[in-house]
């Protein structure tokens, strides 16, 4: 229609000025012969700068997932090598019999969602940020068993519209060891070898699936191969498949039990991935120095991978979070060799010189009611809170390190733990008043305790709900917003379960950028633990300024994560 109506246009043009220009006709000749081959090669103009589902926004780059596979995936030879084929024998086939289908299974921070990201940059030109890829958070999207059919009906309909709307779309669904029992089945259709299902053909989409659920036997074929003097490279595909059936299609809680598509076979492939060991958290450690501009630093980074915990307790050979604390661990340690980046006029980038008078009478989100006051930080906590030498240390460079990166790559979340009367609550208050203007009246400080606000166990749903919609809320209202969850000891089992997704590595969910944010937990469990460790401390003669982050970890883990009543067990 523009070709035709642009075209008419000329030729009225031509018709004219041919009664009183010979010469101008020749040229609008040229000129709409011209525009009529632009427009013949570019049907639509639009297509350049408005998102569709054709190969100038959807390209697969097999050179460049390869690099990112090879370069920026550590320790997973066995991911990297089924991955690359399995995408590439897919993109590559121009009649694919089915939806491609990848189910991702190994322990938290070994890679699972940094797969999901490399392959969508190298097939989407916006990457992660394309609207033809779809992710749901099992906790975050389907959180109630008595939903189950609602979620069912929306699932169903939303991968329909989606692929209806584009053919090549991706889907991803996060921590299936989460979610609801049958609900992956009901979209089983759309991953069969139909041809076409209701006029729809859903041949082209590619649904990958990520869980923790073999984490623990793959763990335990690392261990073998370690304990028997085998390098992991040697470890093979078929060596941790039989771990994977053993702990995935036979657990009620891996979101994979007794479904169709494990019946049918129509995952194509399951790709597991391995704990890491120490070498790998220091490749980690310099690849995210890299990607924050920052000075290469090997022995900063050396230092914070050694502090970092490893199992098992003996051993020490993998790592608890792998890769996963990685960025924020570096602000924590390496906040003196940040890069002072500059706008192009050489000043400080900064927020807009943009004045508002309204702004200075009620409260907004923008810097003149938020902003960061560091040496107001350190002051207080080496003058207010006495005796806590590790606290003041760890909060003061978490809080900067924090809040000095322009982009951090998930929230900052800290969780404080000891007896009563110890300071925690004082901490919290501390840095709300040398973040926020008002202090911990500012509307963008949100306090939560267990007794108070999360009383009965029979409205465990609806508190998730509720929880889920109010951090959502307040995080699109102000993305620098603190939330502090008091008394989780007295949590409600599960509750804390239902904000993960809030906390983790999305670079946006459902819209909402959650990176800025900072979520801190109040508890008094492992406060017995860490008396006993100051007590050692005491009758061995030593000062108990001598105490180390390091000595009271190991402390931490037993009553922190091994102990129900917590509610830090399986977060």
């Amino acid at each position: 229609m523009l070709q035709v109506f642009l075209i008419g246009v000329l030729l009225l043009n031509i018709n004219t000025a041919a009664a009183f220009e010979p010469i101008s006709t020749s040229i609008a000749v040229g000129m709409a012969a011209a525009l009529t081959g632009f427009l013949a090669t570019y049907q639509n103009i639009f297509y350049y700068f408005e998102e569709c589902c054709r190969p100038e926004w959807i390209s697969f780059n097999k050179t460049g997932l390869e690099v990112d596979l090879d370069q920026k995936l550590f320790g997973q030879h066995i991911v990297s090598r089924v991955v690359l084929k399995a995408i590439t024998g897919f993109m590559k086939n121009k009649n694919p019999k089915k939806a491609l289908v990848l189910s991702l299974h190994g322990w938290t921070g070994t890679g699972k969602n940094f797969v999901s990201y490399l392959i969508a940059e190298n097939i989407y030109k916006k990457g992660m940020a394309s609207s033809f890829i779809h992710q749901f958070v099992a906790t975050a999207h389907f959180p109630h068993q008595s939903q189950i059919e609602n979620y069912k009906s929306q699932l169903q309909h939303w991968i329909k519209g989606n692929i209806t709307n584009c053919p090549q779309s991706m889907f991803i669904f996060d921590e299936m060891d989460k979610m609801q029992p049958g609900l992956i089945d009901s979209i089983k259709p759309y991953l069969d070898y139909y041809e076409k299902l209701d006029g729809v053909s859903y041949r082209q989409a590619i649904f990958i699936f990520l869980s923790n659920s073999g984490g623990e036997n793959i763990v335990q074929v690392a261990l073998d191969f370690w304990k028997a003097g085998k390098d992991r490279e040697e470890i093979e595909l078929k060596d941790l498949e039989m771990a994977l059936s053993l702990s995935v299609f036979n657990n009620k809680n891996s979101g994979f039990w007794h479904i169709s598509l494990i019946d049918k076979n129509l995952v194509d492939f399951f790709v597991p991935f391995v704990p890491l060991e120490y070498k790998h958290l220091v490749q980690c450690g310099m690849a995210e120095m890299d990607a924050q501009g920052l000075v290469p630093n090997h022995t900063l980074v050396d230092q914070m991978v050694r502090d970092m915990v490893f199992f098992p307790k003996s051993e020490k050979i993998f790592s608890v979070t792998g890769c996963k604390t990685i960025s924020n661990k570096l602000s924590y340690y390496g906040e003196h060799v940040f890069k002072q980046k500059t706008t192009a006029d050489g000043a400080g980038a900064g927020v807009s010189a943009g004045w508002n008078i309204y702004s200075y009478f009620y409260e907004s989100c923008d810097s003149q009611w938020i902003d960061f006051n560091s040496t107001g930080l350190e002051v207080d906590l080496n003058r207010k809170l006495f005796g806590q030498h590790i606290v003041s240390r760890v909060v003061l460079k978490a809080i900067t390190g924090f809040m000095k990166t322009k982009n951090p790559k998930k929230p900052l979340v800290l969780s404080l733990h000891g007896g009563t009367g110890t300071g925690k609550n004082f901490v919290s208050q501390l840095i709300a008043k040398n973040l926020y203007k008002k202090g911990t009246d500012s509307g963008f400080f949100h306090q939560f305790v267990a007794t108070a606000h999360f009383p009965h166990q029979s409205q465990i749903e609806n508190y998730k709900s509720q929880l889920q919609h109010w951090i959502k809320g307040n995080i699109t209202n102000c993305p620098q917003s603190m939330f502090i969850f008091d008394e989780m000891d007295k949590m409600q089992p599960g509750l804390i379960d239902s904000i993960k997704p809030y906390l983790d590595y999305y670079e946006k969910l459902d819209g909402v950028f959650n990176r800025q944010a900072i979520f801190i937990f109040l508890s008094n469990s492992g406060g017995e633990n860490y008396m006993q460790v100051a007590l050692d401390f005491w009758r061995a003669g030593k000062d108990r300024e001598e105490i180390e982050l390091k000595d009271l970890e190991t402390a931490f883990s037993l009553p922190g994560f091994n102990i129900k009543k917590s509610k830090f067990l399986f977060l």
